[in-house]
């Protein structure tokens, strides 16, 4: 009988938490919009490069949202004092908002998935989540790896 290697059920228990929880939220929400404005949020005015190297998008991707929330009032832009040739983004009352509802309407669903757990369950399952979490961040992004270029061909 083979034995059971508890860590990797642990990793394939949270990989189908993260699986589900995406495919039901991400139908209603930009996942990677709130992740952007979640970012100016926590760090305050920040530039696009600086979005895209946290969350790990392209620059163009990047600048797709960052258009999208700046029409919709989500952000503003304005000059880098630092850089004139960039430019720095913040959340407005609105971006705000919108990670406000997020949240709410996160937590609703949520409460509806545990309605049926004792609060002892709860309170466990939040800890040891929070302790997940914290180990998480303390392990940090391992590094990238940087694409090797292409080597030209000689020409005879």
């Amino acid at each position: 009988m083979p034995q059971r290697n508890e860590r990797a059920e642990l990793a394939r228990a949270v990989m189908d938490l993260i699986d589900q929880g995406h495919r039901r939220i991400s139908r209603q929400l930009d996942l990677t919009r709130l992740r952007i404005l979640g970012t100016i949020a926590a760090r305050g005015p920040l530039r696009p490069g600086t979005i895209a190297a946290e969350l790990g998008l392209t620059a163009s991707a990047t600048s797709r949202h960052l258009t999208a929330l700046e029409q919709s009032g989500r952000v503003v832009v304005e000059p880098d004092p630092d850089d004139q040739r960039t430019f720095l983004v913040r959340q407005t009352d609105s971006g705000r908002a919108e990670i406000d509802a997020a949240v709410e309407a996160g937590a609703a669903v949520f409460a509806e998935v545990v309605a049926d757990w004792p609060e002892e369950d709860v309170a466990t399952a939040r800890l040891l989540i929070t302790r997940l979490n914290e180990a998480w961040a303390r392990r940090g992004e391992p590094p990238r790896s940087r694409p090797v270029p292409r080597r030209r061909r000689s020409t005879p």
